[in-house]
């Protein structure tokens, strides 16, 4: 009898020190991926490999990178989780190139190939993995005068063209269909695509833009699309409701996958939708949440979902917001991590599915952070183990002059990523 109540004071205690929404392991992803765009331009863009292992003697500092063998690609998108082959797709946005990455050793990470135009289509721009390997991406626009409306595609681990699918819709104007990111449902045989414009490089403006990049004012886009996942076949598009007041519908940004099955679409303007009807004949959306910046010249970018909670950047604060998403017709904000200035223009953020970690970036900035997540109460705090060896400041700069690669300068930083995962034990 004594021996059966110390075991259940073990499993009591075990349960009280482990969060019940936790989907962290206690063996953290060793590497953090970083794509990275040189500063000045004169010299190749480049993925860095940071030594992400919180007990590890060399926490923080770049242990490998890889140059990619092009300047001014505008390193964009990556893959948000690691690819199971370890061949990393990377988006060099104003190149109109995807750069596939080797990570199998990543210490020595190596560019296995690259692509830029497929099929009929340009400017590669998100990419969603697939269970068979391969890969769906958006593409903005058709190769041939580089106009809207572009494509979902499908491509096999190394880029190579399986098939694609015209986001052209009868009837909607061409401006309004400029696939930007992309979310796979397998499970009901379904895909989610929002349309936004990126704003295309000079060296490829259409006719119709008729002005530089720098001074082209983005067309405001407010459409979702579904596609059925077997055939790519596009089943609908749907508008997102505009507000009493405000334009918080207004250039939809990316679809994920909520723990009860649901899916919710947020938005460059700062709002917050809910996908439901995804089978049936007529998927609708719904508006649940506006974020503080709604009504900002910032721009609410890059969320992610760990357990029941619904994590996003918002550069007004600057920093995260936290929703509990327990029921996701009512989502309720529950902490926020508001950064000092010199972290502002916060933009992409991904987890560490082993150890409820988030990778923070900002919007083309030079700065990295890591933040921790309490399964519990959703509370975030800065990871101030991560940080430069020489400051007392949280976080890793990439204004630094030399690299391994060599002494190339300063860079910025975008898409960020943890991996590999851990083997199982």
């Amino acid at each position: 009898m004594k021996n059966q109540l110390l075991l259940l004071l073990v499993i009591l205690l075990s349960l009280a020190v482990t969060p019940a929404d936790a989907q962290g392991s206690s063996a953290p992803s060793p590497y953090l991926f970083v794509w990275s765009g040189d500063g000045d331009r004169k010299d190749s863009d480049f993925l860095a490999v940071i030594d992400a292992r919180p007990s590890s003697a060399s926490y923080g500092e770049v242990i490998a990178t890889v140059p990619v063998g092009a300047k001014e690609t505008y390193p964009h998108h990556t893959e948000y989780e690691f690819p199971a082959n370890s061949m990393l797709f990377a988006n060099g946005w104003g190149a109109g190139r995807t750069f596939v990455i080797d990570l199998r050793d990543p210490k020595k990470p190596k560019l296995a190939t690259e692509f830029k135009n497929i099929s009929d289509y340009a400017f590669p721009h998100a990419f969603d993995r697939l269970p068979n390997g391969n890969v769906l991406a958006t593409f903005q626009v058709k190769t041939a005068g580089f106009e809207p409306p572009g494509a979902l595609i499908e491509l096999d681990p190394r880029g190579a063209f399986v098939r694609a699918s015209s986001a052209d819709v009868a009837g909607l104007e061409k401006k309004q269909l400029w696939p930007y990111s992309v979310l796979a449902l397998p499970k009901i045989d379904r895909v989610v695509t929002t349309s936004t414009e990126m704003g295309l490089p000079q060296w490829a403006q259409p006719k119709s833009h008729a002005a530089s990049h720098e001074s082209h004012t983005l067309t405001d886009t407010h459409h979702i699309q579904i596609w059925r996942l077997s055939d790519l076949k596009l089943l609908s598009t749907v508008p997102l409701p505009a507000p009493v007041t405000g334009k918080a519908n207004l250039n939809p940004a990316e679809p994920r996958l909520l723990p009860d099955g649901s899916v919710y679409v947020n938005t460059f303007n700062c709002g917050l939708f809910r996908i439901s009807g995804l089978e049936g004949a007529e998927p609708k959306a719904d508006p649940v949440y506006t974020f503080p910046g709604a009504g900002s010249k910032e721009e609410c970018a890059v969320p992610v979902v760990i357990g029941k909670y619904w994590i996003q950047t918002d550069p007004s604060l600057p920093g995260l917001i936290t929703l509990d998403i327990s029921d996701p017709a009512k989502p309720r904000e529950v902490s926020r991590l508001v950064l000092e200035e010199a972290f502002n223009k916060t933009h992409w953020i991904a987890a560490d599915r082993n150890s409820n970690r988030l990778v923070i970036t900002g919007n083309n900035r030079s700065w990295i952070l890591i933040a921790d997540l309490d399964a519990r109460t959703g509370k975030l705090t800065l990871d101030r183990r991560f940080k430069m060896k020489e400051g007392d400041r949280p976080g890793i700069s990439f204004e630094r002059p030399r690299w391994p690669h060599g002494e190339t300068g300063p860079a910025w930083v975008h898409g960020a990523l943890f991996g590999p995962v851990p083997a199982k034990k």
